[in-house]
């Protein structure tokens, strides 16, 4: 196989550039020796990433606003993944906090409950529009909002006016222009949670 690639630039335009938290999978602390002969903990990323890297929006259930203190999570993308949103643009940052044991961050829901985690910018390249906004979502008992499929969510205009900020609708289909980039459970009829989302274009409201 002939490498026929070369190294001339070919990066033109820029997206919105946002802090994302990144999902690499469980954590293995060990001990390695730096360059000067110096002890020290190291740490081992299932599903490490690096800047350059091209990331997917993470759809699972733990991916809440709450949960991730209202930054996006992502993660490397899957075979046959759909939501690939944008690479990373800088260095991970170091973790502020790291587990002393593996089991302490075997799983997603430790990993963000404890803080064990990098972060870096992510350029969001997958939307024509790339506007970002809180919003307030009403849980309606039925429906939950998966991250990256906007078809259940629909602008509230009676939440929406009442208190002059964006809130939506959990409905079973129909929504448009709308890309949710939190979970949000079914939960009981009336329930409020905060999403992310991203604008793509012209929005369904329902009263």
């Amino acid at each position: 196989m002939t490498d026929h690639s070369v190294a001339i630039a070919g990066n033109y335009g820029q997206g919105q550039t946002i802090t994302c938290i990144l999902d690499e999978g469980n954590v293995t602390p060990g001990t390695g020796v730096d360059a000067y002969g110096r002890e020290q903990t190291t740490y081992a990323f299932a599903s490490g990433l690096s800047e350059g890297d091209w990331v997917a929006l993470s759809n699972d259930a733990n991916n809440t606003f709450k949960n991730t203190n209202g930054l996006i999570l992502v993660e490397k993308a899957v075979n046959g993944e759909g939501l690939v949103l944008g690479r990373i643009v800088s260095t991970p940052t170091a973790m502020k906090k790291a587990p002393a044991l593996s089991t302490d961050a075997n799983s997603l829901t430790k990993r963000l409950s404890g803080g064990f985690y990098r972060k870096a910018r992510v350029e969001l390249t997958a939307f024509p529009v790339g506007a970002v906004k809180k919003f307030t979502v009403y849980a309606d008992g039925t429906n939950a909002t998966v991250p990256g499929v906007g078809a259940t969510l629909k602008l509230s205009i009676a939440g929406t006016y009442a208190n002059h900020s964006g809130y939506l609708d959990s409905a079973a289909d129909g929504g448009t222009g709308i890309i949710p980039l939190h979970a949000v459970p079914a939960g009981t009829d009336g329930d409020t949670y905060n999403i992310l989302a991203v604008i793509t274009g012209l929005m369904t409201a329902v009263t």
